[in-house]
């Protein structure tokens, strides 16, 4: 990947921006979203295991379809020896997609514990798996599988996400001053994650608490999520709409009812939290096998919601949509918004009530989202 380079200001993505609307006008076009790849299965065989996936896309493109491990940053490359499919670069919109895995092409030769993560890149953006949620409460819809990555959001920043008025825009009916998050961040220099060197290759390697292509981002507003969501074609969640992708309106934790379901500390595997302010005794993070945020799907399928949802609780704190309430500060008024679902410094037993709400202005090293359509 080359380094990153910022040259473009406000002023002139805007003269773009009024540019390229104008020569857009002339002729219909489709509002450009990310693909989503969904309904992903395995099956293995002796010498094999077969991923079957649909992936669809509404701009018609050609994509190029990864295969991540998930809870690592290891992939496995099209065209190796043992691997072969819809892998790689070609692949267009279908349903029962296969990619066929001999046990040579697999890390470390085993099935046993792998967990395919499959993202489909359409010459913008990674377009990651998402599963479709018939709701209970509302309008059914899909939930990002696993917490918006590094390397997600990178094609982001790439794009000039930062740059482009229209992404910042608040277009839900939520804020009376639909520029607020465009002002901030031309006012706050904003031009990336809080904790990101854009100079660097790997511009997340600077974070010291999610440092891998893989590992959720972290240092985003409300702000900044909701812009990330808005270019992919999709949107932050409602709180009742997390809670039900969670598992949480059925049962006190997405694995059940007890804290630990079957596990003891310190061989917890359901959740990346914060063993030691807990009830046990174990000391600090690693009792759970991680220090800092880890690569997501670290936890899954064990900690997964009824759902499929990988993390949905701890790794990071995760934004919603909704206005909770407005704190006038004196200097300025903030509308409040949600975190839900803890993260890496969030003690067990707190996920009782895995509830925050903080001005969406916070850029914090444990807050990230995933975005829902």
């Amino acid at each position: 990947m080359m380094p990153f380079a910022f040259v473009s200001t406000h002023r002139a993505a805007a003269v773009f921006a009024l540019l390229a609307g104008f020569l857009l006008a002339a002729a219909p076009c489709v509002a450009a979203v990310l693909p989503i790849i969904t309904n992903v299965r395995t099956s293995v065989s002796e010498d094999s295991l077969t991923v079957t996936y649909d992936l669809l896309d509404p701009d018609g493109d050609e994509m190029a379809v990864l295969l991540r491990v998930a809870g690592s940053d290891e992939r496995i490359e099209a065209g190796a020896p043992g691997v072969r499919g819809a892998i790689g670069e070609g692949v267009t919109s279908a349903e029962n997609l296969t990619i066929v895995l001999d046990r040579s092409a697999v890390p470390g030769g085993t099935f046993e514990g792998f967990i395919p993560r499959l993202l489909a890149y359409d010459g913008r953006g990674l377009g990651g798996e998402m599963i479709y949620v018939e709701s209970e409460t509302g309008p059914s819809y899909y939930v990002d599988k696993y917490e918006i990555t590094n390397e997600q959001f990178a094609a982001f920043v790439r794009a000039d996400g930062y740059e482009l008025r229209e992404h910042w825009i608040i277009t839900d009916g939520s804020l009376e001053i639909v520029e607020t998050g465009w002002n901030y961040c031309g006012r706050f220099r904003w031009h990336a994650p809080r904790y990101w060197d854009t100079t660097a290759p790997a511009p997340w390697s600077t974070d010291p608490n999610s440092p891998s292509a893989s590992g959720p981002v972290l240092g985003v507003s409300w702000f900044e999520a909701y812009a990330y969501c808005k270019w992919a074609g999709r949107r932050l969640p409602s709180s009742s709409e997390w809670r039900e992708a969670a598992g949480l309106l059925a049962a006190a934790y997405p694995w059940g009812e007890e804290t630990t379901g079957d596990a003891v500390a310190p061989e917890f595997d359901l959740a990346n939290v914060r063993l030691g302010f807990s009830k046990y005794r174990y000391a600090d993070f690693e009792t759970d096998g991680l220090e800092r945020a880890g690569p997501v799907g670290s936890y899954s399928p064990r900690g997964d919601s009824p759902h499929g949802l990988a993390d949905a609780l701890g790794n990071v704190w995760e934004w919603c949509a909704d206005v909770v309430a407005v704190i006038d500060y004196g200097t300025f008024s903030c509308a409040t918004r949600p975190l839900r679902g803890g993260s890496w410094a969030t003690a067990l037993t707190e996920l009782e009530d895995p509830t925050r709400d903080l001005c969406p202005l916070y850029r914090t090293d444990t807050a990230g989202f995933r975005c829902f359509r």
